[in-house]
């Protein structure tokens, strides 16, 4: 009897995922550094996401990791990250939730993916540990020219990347 419980939960479970979307639509209402953005989600969310008060939800930028707000190139980070989506309508191509409810995934705008735009102007690095195929070879031929072309944070002579900032600068 216990098994068929478990069995019938499992395929009640794997329906009730069908109804969401793997892809979701909105407005992005603030750009909070240079990898993450809180957005405005007009397309119906699992129940396991994290909404705030206003019912936006916290997207993280999947495959980049970008300067922390107080690091060198923080704030321009931001800025750029600002500039291309601020209050535009994007799509995220959902690859993860984390332990805290947040998306991680891949944000298009008017057709450009913007994770790979904050690296080709130099403003991310293409982040190793959380990057999926098939974007991995073009996030760091993208990193690749714009360290070349010192763009952005590779203006500076050996730029200290986030993961390793923010283990020196535990609070």
């Amino acid at each position: 009897k216990s098994t068929l419980k478990i069995f019938l939960f499992l395929i009640l479970f794997f329906i009730s995922t069908l109804s969401y979307a793997l892809e979701i639509t909105g407005i992005v209402t603030r750009v909070l550094d240079g990898d993450t953005i809180h957005l405005l989600s007009d397309t119906r969310l699992p129940p396991h996401i994290k909404t705030h008060k206003n019912q936006t939800v916290s997207i993280r930028f999947r495959g980049i990791d970008a300067p922390e707000k107080d690091q060198p190139f923080g704030p321009e980070s931001k800025e750029n990250l600002k500039r291309l989506i601020e209050n535009k309508k994007v799509t995220v191509d959902i690859k993860d939730v984390d332990r805290y409810g947040r998306i991680a995934g891949y944000i298009y705008c008017n057709g450009k993916n913007i994770n790979l735009e904050q690296i080709k102007q130099g403003y991310a690095w293409a982040y190793t540990e959380y990057l999926d195929r098939p974007y991995a070879s073009e996030f760091y031929d993208a990193e690749k020219e714009a360290r070349k072309n010192r763009l952005g944070l590779w203006k500076q002579f050996n730029p200290m990347p986030p993961w390793e900032w923010r283990k020196i600068n535990k609070k």
